[in-house]
């Protein structure tokens, strides 16, 4: 298995998992917002789910060699009309951002990129992963902060 194929897997691991945990939440806890005295910067599931999709769609245009609109996470809003839709747009850009990893020769992977600091091919095809694994975490803090203690894990 080559580097591409095993970071190509693991983000459209990481997507299925973190479509699952929205899943998991109710309805009406998906676009909620916790009041937290001095929290800051506080999102819903559903808009760190967009978060996800757009962040994805921006590596994929990076590592195709294209220039991404700039991306600003905080700013990213959901206008998901469903769960169904928002799982859907996250399935599908991890799956363009996979296929795009897949296709990257091990020169692309040396190549070194520029962000807000030059990186490596190898550690761009790392965000997608680690950017939606870090929202899962965040997505079942908020299931804990409305009182959901149970375990949720796919079956398959």
């Amino acid at each position: 298995m080559t580097v591409q194929e095993f970071q190509a897997e693991k983000i459209e691991g990481a997507a299925k998992l973190l479509a699952f945990w929205l899943g998991a939440m109710p309805e009406e806890k998906q676009s909620w917002i916790p009041a937290l005295e001095g929290a800051a910067g506080l999102r819903t599931a559903r808009e760190q789910v967009a978060e996800c999709a757009t962040a994805n769609r921006f590596f994929t245009a990076l590592l195709r060699g294209e220039k991404p609109a700039l991306f600003r996470p905080f700013e990213v809003k959901s206008e998901y009309a469903s769960l169904e839709d928002a799982q859907a747009d996250l399935i599908a850009s991890a799956a363009e951002c996979a296929a795009t990893i897949r296709g990257l020769s091990d020169e692309n992977l040396e190549k070194e990129y520029r962000l807000r600091w030059p990186m490596t091919g190898y550690q761009v095809i790392e965000f997608p992963y680690r950017n939606m694994t870090y929202h899962s975490g965040q997505i079942n803090q908020l299931q804990l902060l409305y009182g959901d203690v149970e375990f949720h894990i796919p079956k398959a």
